[in-house]
């Protein structure tokens, strides 16, 4: 059996109507739902009677447990994957989740696209680990029903396996014999009774069969056929060695001696082979911290000979501060015969070195290796972590920040109205500029957590380009030049991504110059002599058609090997000014999701030339779809529309009937859909049905926007709805139509704009009819 049937899915999901819309689409993808509860206890119940491949938790659940605790019960019942469905987003919830490995983490709201991909990745990760499980124990079931003994041990000649067969010829018991010394439990001896080494084969030289003496835990002398062969991880790096062995009915030899001293085992040398070829430093120390073995790469390291090294304090070849980190530690291992594993930062070279000692003799075998990269990759991983979270918490809190700046803008920009004919106050022309930045560092953040499409609208690109920079604070001792052609042609865009873009590009030219220069911003219409290769579309690639911003520096320029990674996610030569290295990443995607391009134009010492083309693609059907043709100025005059609003806010829901009572409009309100659909439904009823809706998308513990839009369209098919929403990264918020509304209202807004939104609705309806 293949496929999603293959995958059996529980749903624990404290709100019941959620989790039937995802069982719903689970079964429609070919999954088979085996459960649905919305507690923990009931989930630990379900688990043992229906045995789930992949359970979809919520985090907050009815009951005791909440589904990180749940989660952690039933990894401890089975081998299950875990995907938490929830809203939670804050960094403590985020890290408890982390610590239980899920298979992935999907935040509400969500669409059908993101679960099926979701479950998708988290069912192959289960499957995957599933089948390797399942490898392990064939192979550990195919060692233990060998008859020939078999050891594992580490670098350190720790033994980490035995199986029964070894455990029956050595004597030592399988759960006595892990965790010691191989040259304790598997003690050989040539017949001449000189002390064996194991022999590893090699790709070159495969090992020989040979009969040695092995002493058993009890002194006995038995006569075995060993061979042994290195373990390799998957860089080819030796981790270990595994030895294969047999008994042999041989008589015990004369001139074997019946007993070993402790000088002779001490003067043993096991594992040389193994630690010589060992490309990792390692080294052997004694009881008073001096080295008494050290192989090539341990004398590469510290740059000495063996003549230097051997007898050498191991802490003198460390700088004073190592000394008094790892000390203690080091000592307590050597003391009670304990592994230890520490981290160090080794000055001299600038290198991580993890050390991981084991006891020896009388002192620690301590292997170092280089983990440099590996430091410096979790500390790239703690960065992406932190921008994750920093976009999951931006998420959470646009949509109330957002509720927020309406007000603010709203009531800002009325007072100006109110006050344009008496006085014209700068302070609050200042707040309101203000007002606007806020808004664009919301809009920064929730690059970080999902993008989205943009929200387009017909825009002069001219336009948009001199008005950014009568708002843009400019640096010191830099010109800027602005070179705009006349009669550019109007743009399907989204003003605030591009206002965005053209932020970023600005801020690199400024940050190229840090003495002074002179940034060059043009805007102009697509020259075909002037085009980069890749900006040539395939459907005309000798006419292209659109509009480019160019921005010029006079700076430092980029240097040839790093201009290929520029586009890169969190690649910067600016490490030392906390450079994020999302500047360009994020120019790339506002410039895809428009369906144009951007291209970079460097020379080290003369500057670089940043071009964003554009194609011309008015999406004519979508744009009108939106509501925002300006043809109209003017409500219908019929009779006194009749509008319905839906915001949960009462700040701005009080700003919104205030404006639209301005022109007069008949108003009702209400804070929850369902409150929505029952005035919609009575007006319907009395023959005086609202011309217009306007809802809140966003409706914490209430039936927002789109459900709301639902059932209206089944009373009403005809229904006239604006959806408005803090988060503009909502996929109805870049396709409305699809969701049966015809325009979308960003917040936060000013109230002019609400208006010519309302009348060009209005308007257009009127005409249609």
């Amino acid at each position: 059996m293949n496929g999603p049937e293959r995958i059996r899915i529980l749903i624990v999901e404290n709100e019941g109507l959620v989790g039937c819309d995802m069982a719903s689409c689970l079964s429609g993808l070919g999954y088979r739902v085996v459960g649905n509860c919305a507690t923990g206890e009931d989930a630990l119940r379900l688990y043992d009677e229906v045995h789930p491949d992949l359970v979809l938790m919520d985090v907050h659940l009815d009951g005791t447990l909440d589904g990180i605790e749940t989660t952690r019960r039933l990894q401890r019942k089975g081998h299950v994957g875990v995907v938490y469905v929830t809203a939670c987003a804050d960094l403590e919830t985020v890290n408890r989740a982390r610590d239980t490995n899920p298979q992935g983490y999907l935040l509400k709201p969500f669409n059908q696209d993101e679960l099926r991909l979701t479950v998708e990745v988290a069912a192959s990760r289960h499957l995957a680990e599933k089948e390797r499980l399942k490898r392990e124990q064939s192979y550990f079931e195919a060692f233990q029903s060998l008859t020939d003994g078999v050891i594992a041990a580490d670098l350190a000649g720790v033994i980490v396996f035995m199986n029964p067969a070894a455990a029956r010829i050595t004597g030592w018991a399988e759960q006595q014999g892990v965790g010691r010394s191989l040259h304790e439990v598997f003690r050989i001896y040539h017949p001449s009774g000189e002390p064996a080494a194991v022999e590893l084969s090699t790709a070159t030289q495969p090992a020989r069969e040979r009969t040695v003496w092995l002493t058993t835990q009890d002194g006995t002398r038995v006569a075995v056929q060993d061979r042994s062969t290195p373990l390799k991880d998957q860089s080819g790096q030796l981790t270990g060695v595994v030895i294969l062995f047999r008994g042999l009915a041989v008589p015990v030899s004369e001139n074997l001696p019946t007993t070993v001293s402790p000088a002779e085992r001490a003067a043993q040398a096991p594992l040389v082979d193994v630690v010589e070829s060992i490309s990792d430093p390692l080294v052997a120390l004694d009881g008073k911290w001096q080295l008494i073995y050290a192989n090539a790469s341990a004398q590469k390291l510290f740059e000495r000979g063996p003549e230097k090294l051997l007898g050498a304090n191991f802490w003198d070849l460390l700088p004073t501060a190592t000394r008094e980190s790892h000390y203690e530690a080091l000592a307590h291992a050597l003391l009670h015969r304990e592994s230890v594993t520490r981290e160090l930062y080794f000055e001299e070279k600038q290198t991580w070195l993890e050390i991981r000692g084991h006891p020896f003799a009388e002192g620690l075998l301590v292997l170092m290796q280089d983990i440099t990269s590996r430091r410096e990759e979790a500390d790239r991983r703690n960065r992406l972590d932190r921008l994750e979270s920093l976009g999951l918490l931006a998420r959470g809190f646009a949509h109330e920040f957002n509720n927020l700046l309406t007000v603010l803008l709203g009531n800002i920009s009325l007072a100006e109205m109110r006050l344009r004919s008496a006085v014209q106050l700068p302070e609050l022309h200042t707040a309101k500029q203000a007002t606007l930045q806020a808004q664009g560092l919301v809009q920064q953040l929730l690059t970080f957590a999902r993008g989205g499409a943009p929200i387009k609208r017909p825009t002069q690109l001219g336009d948009l380009v001199e008005q950014f920079f009568l708002h843009h604070s400019r640096a010191t001792r830099i010109e800027y030049r602005l070179e705009l052609a006349p009669r550019l042609p109007n743009l399907a865009v989204d003003p605030a991504q591009l206002r965005r873009l053209l932020g970023n590009l600005i801020r690199n030219a400024e940050q190229a110059q840090p003495e002074g220069g002179l940034i060059t911003v043009r805007c102009v219409p697509a020259d075909p002599g002037e085009m980069f290769p890749h900006e040539m579309l395939q459907d005309h690639p000798m006419q292209p058609t659109g509009v480019v911003i160019e921005v010029h520096d006079r700076g430092e320029g980029i240097a040839p090997e790093n201009l290929a990674h520029i586009f890169e996610p969190y690649y910067s030569t600016r490490k030392a000014e906390n450079a994020t290295g999302l500047g360009l990443t994020v120019c790339e995607s506002i410039a895809k999701a428009h369906g144009g391009s951007i291209s970079v134009r460097s020379e080290p010492g003369k500057g670089t030339t940043v071009r964003f083309y554009l194609p011309v693609d008015a999406e004519g059907d979508e744009v009108e779809a939106m509501g925002l043709s300006t043809a109209f100025d003017s409500p219908p005059q019929s009779a006194v529309p009749r509008i319905l609003v839906l915001e949960d806010d009462p700040l701005v829901r009080n700003l919104i009937v205030r404006n639209l009572s301005s022109q007069n409009y008949e108003i009702a309100e209400s804070a929850e859909g369902t409150e929505t659909v029952r005035l919609y439904q009575e007006a319907l009823q009395q023959g005086q049905p609202f011309d217009l809706v306007i809802l809140d998308l966003s409706i914490p513990n209430g039936m927002g926007g789109v459900r709301t839009m639902e059932r209206l369209r089944q009373l009403d098919p005809e229904v006239l709805a604006i959806v408005s929403s803090g988060y503009s990264d909502d996929p109805v918020m870049a396709k409305p139509a699809a969701y049966g509304f015809a325009a979308v209202l960003p917040k936060p807004y000013e109230p002019a704009d609400m208006l010519r939104l309302v009348k060009a609705v209005l308007a257009q309806r009127e005409v249609r009819k």
